[in-house]
């Protein structure tokens, strides 16, 4: 590898930049070794895809449908826009394209420029960026020489007025992505410089009379091959192919012996990689399609040999100048890609496929044979019908002596695409230079830069976040909202701005040839960046969003909160780390480390730590208590039309049911309870702990720190109730009272719920008998409902106060 200069090309051009690359070459030149080390060395979280699942299943990845959630036909952008409009992509899926920051593409020759259009309009929509493929790298691997992409003519005839070509590279955001291409040259299948130049003419459509007539001297009509020399036909069409195997089978003496496929979980007979029922013989020419996992790699994906000898599932095959193999059935793998709890890009195994890795292999299609090597070949190319099955057929071979022709191949067999050559030509005049390259490191590590300052998912997650506890402001007690609001104000102020400052420096540096990670004085600017960002996020930031919490008694609420504060913490952390990874200077690969290494690790560092603080009404001392008391307190909000924590805090409705206060004293002892608290609204609070505490044998005024009674005197809060009696009875209405006494209709109809209690006002002088009726139902079955309970139960068709003096008429009637 270290000796091929493209090939080291390409891997800079993968690991150092965020330009989009295909890799092409003529077949032999090491691309699906490419592969292996890409995934094996390269940081980047990256997924692997393919057009069919056969390639999929070989390259380890999934289909490009699967991955994006593609509808099947002709994508034309009409359709892609709305279908994709409609679409909705589950969180786990969201969660992660938009981790992702690479995407292979294997066989991509066989990719239509259509479907490349919809997994940048996925791409787009899922990662809210609106540039190509959503600002996510692609790597396309393959040779537009070999297979095409299947197109009908009914196909063409819908993507015509949009595409110059079905190729991938018609593709309209390919072309706004402006591509490099990086070409193979070094062959290592073939070293014969002679049959290296006999396959680029053929390739390259520079086919003349001198080429035809070399490649015919191959030409053997009627040949017969000796069965132990291992020739394998390559035939144009499956039905030949099959026709051959079937006949050479019977030809055999011997018994029949059949081995059916397992499978397990998700494995589609589409992605078969080999046929589910086989059928041998002893004496059969096989060719294993599955390279040996074990580390004496006894075969590979298109060796050649013969069975001598089946015993239950142990098959043995013979190889020229070989020991035997015994083979049994292997497992291929279906994948899927997710994130995995470690918030690393999983290839999670979905489904298995056990058979044993033999076929019949006396012939096999020229489509079958792409990816293969053999020392011997049978080549019947006299109906090829796709571009590039003659080249794909002939590169199969490691030498030109190992090729016997069974039909001369004439000027009709050699299709080459002019589309085709054309692009191939100008890549190759267009290859990356040094300086193309450098200049693509020196964009990328800017754009990584930018990447760092610009605070897109934290305050992303921080609308997220704001929007929920604004929605949910009537199920969530207390002032979390208007704290968040806060909070949320400061980091827009102490991170978001303050990053965004740093912006028009580094569009400074852009002019600089220097690279940005080279640059003394950036990396100096970078080290006061990182001290700040890593002293506020770490020291600050994170802190606070681990204390922050809320209060509601909906179960889905908090769960819904929780989740959207656990993102948020997510993203503070991610770019604390990626902060802390330039201190020392910055570089690209310890940056995307950082970045990727922060989702492991802060899933490890929330699994110790403690839960969202949310704390259930049934956690309290007193929740009767407290639940009236917020009821009360969100009734007078409204009345006043002020937010809820205006009135009292959570925390203060938690000090009141905690401390049973039972005179003003002992109330404004609370934290959190002023003088214009209990001003306000003392009266009606020590009303309802005292009505809470009737009957009850408990300790109150736990914050009474002055010897005294622990009541006071009765007559003070009787007095008051009496005067709201009073001005009822003279004739006012409650809002007419509340008015007088300065108080809220609220505390007027507590007032007065007390002698519908004691038997001194009829519940039907307040509130009318079917609206009773309606409600005692409800309260009869949960004697103990909260205000708010009765208020969703019936859509908001009652008042707080009508709902307060229902409860009250169904307490008596139980009586």
């Amino acid at each position: 590898m270290a000796t091929n200069p493209e090939l080291e090309l390409a891997y800079d051009y993968v690991s150092q930049t965020n330009r989009h690359l295909f890799l092409t070459g003529k077949a032999g030149t090491g691309k699906t070794t490419f592969l292996h080390r890409i995934r094996a060395e390269i940081p980047k979280r990256m997924a692997v895809v393919a057009p069919t699942g056969v390639a999929a299943i070989n390259a380890k990845g999934v289909t490009i449908h699967s991955l994006f959630q593609l509808p099947f036909g002709v994508l034309t952008p009409e359709r892609t826009d709305r279908e994709m409009r409609q679409k909705r992509f589950s969180a786990k899926k969201i969660e992660l394209l938009k981790s992702l920051d690479l995407l292979v593409i294997d066989e991509i020759s066989m990719v239509r420029a259509d479907v490349l259009d919809g997994i940048d309009v996925v791409l787009r929509q899922v990662r809210r960026r609106d540039e190509p493929f959503g600002g996510l790298q692609l790597l396309m691997i393959g040779d537009l020489h070999q297979l095409p992409p299947v197109v009908k003519d009914s196909d063409w005839r819908e993507l015509s007025p949009h595409y110059k070509t079905a190729y991938f590279f018609g593709s309209i955001a390919l072309r706004k992505a402006r591509a490099r291409v990086v070409q193979l040259k070094h062959i290592y299948r073939q070293s014969d410089e002679k049959f290296i130049g006999l396959l680029n003419k053929v390739r390259n459509n520079k086919m003349d009379s001198e080429v035809f007539a070399t490649l015919n001297e191959r030409y053997e009509a009627d040949f017969r091959p000796d069965e132990a020399d291992g020739y394998i036909t390559l035939s144009s069409h499956n039905a030949s192919a099959r026709s051959i195997n079937e006949r050479k089978l019977q030809e055999l003496a011997g018994q029949e012996f059949k081995f059916t496929a397992e499978t397990t979980g998700t494995f589609p007979e589409s992605m078969y990689p080999n046929e589910e029922t086989l059928t041998f013989k002893v004496g059969a020419q096989v060719m294993f399609n599955k390279n040996d996992s074990y580390p004496d790699r006894l075969y590979y994906n298109g060796k050649i040999g013969k069975i001598t000898a089946i015993k239950k599932d142990a098959i043995t095959v013979s190889c020229p100048g070989e020991d035997d193999i015994v083979v049994y059935p292997v497992v291929w793998e279906n994948r899927k890609f997710e994130m995995g709890k470690s918030r690393e890009v999983e290839e999670n195994i979905i489904g298995t496929y056990s058979q044993h890795p033999l076929k019949l292999a006396w012939a096999i299609t020229i489509h079958k044979s792409q990816g293969l090597t053999f020392d011997k070949v049978v080549i019947d190319a006299a109906s090829a019908f796709a571009h590039g099955q003659v080249y794909v057929a002939l590169s199969r071979c490691k030498t030109f002596e190992g090729i016997v022709l069974s039909s001369k191949i004439q000027d009709s067999s050699v299709r080459t695409d002019v589309v085709v050559s054309d692009y191939s030509a100008k890549a190759e005049e267009e290859q990356p230079s040094a300086e193309d390259l450098r200049a693509d490191k020196h964009a990328y590590q800017l754009d990584c830069l930018n990447n760092l300052f610009t605070f897109t998912e934290l305050e992303w997650a921080g609308k997220r976040m704001q929007k929920s506890l604004f929605e949910h402001e009537r199920a969530i007690q207390g002032d979390a909202h208007a704290k968040f609001h806060k909070l949320h104000e400061e980091v827009k102020a102490k991170a978001i701005e303050v990053g965004h400052k740093f912006l028009p420096w580094l569009s400074i540096y852009a002019k600089d040839p220097t690279l940005p990670a080279d640059h003394p004085e950036l990396t100096k600017r970078l080290a006061g960046a990182a001290k700040y960002f890593t002293e506020y996020l770490g020291n600050n930031l994170l802190p606070t969003l681990e204390e922050f919490g809320i209060m509601t008694d909906n179960k889905s609420v908090a769960g819904q909160i929780a989740e959207r504060l656990e993102d948020l913490r997510l993203q503070t952390f991610i770019k604390l780390k990626v902060f802390e990874s330039i201190r020392e200077g910055f570089e690209p690969d310890r940056f995307i480390r950082a970045r990727a290494d922060a989702d492991a690790a802060y899933t490890k560092r929330a699994a110790k730590a403690a839960p969202t603080k949310t704390v259930q009404i049934e956690d309290l001392t007193h929740p009767v208590l407290f639940g009236s008391l917020v009821d009360w307190r969100n009734a007078t909000a409204r009345e006043i039309e002020k937010p809820a924590y205006i009135v009292a805090t959570n925390a203060v409705l938690i000090g009141i049911s905690e401390a049973l206060p039972t005179s003003k004293m002992s109330l404004q002892r609370i934290k959190g309870v002023g003088q214009k608290t209990v001003a306000a609204y003392g009266e009606v609070i020590l009303e309802m702990v005292d009505d809470y505490l009737d009957g009850k044998e408990i300790v109150t005024d736990l914050f009474q720190v002055i010897a005294g009674p622990k009541k006071p005197a009765a007559g003070k809060r009787s007095n008051t109730k009496q005067e709201t009696l009073d001005l009822y009875l003279g004739g006012k209405s409650i809002a007419e009272v509340a008015k007088i006494r300065q108080l809220t209709t609220g505390t007027i109809t507590t007032h007065l719920a007390h002698f519908v209690k004691s038997g001194d006002l009829p519940v039907t002088d307040l509130i009318k008998q079917e609206k009773i009726d309606a409600m005692a139902p409800f309260f009869r079955k949960d004697p103990e409902a909260l205000l708010s309970d009765g208020y969703k139960h019936f859509n908001e068709k009652f008042t707080y106060e009508e709902l307060r003096l229902g409860r009250t008429a169904a307490a008596l009637e139980e009586e």
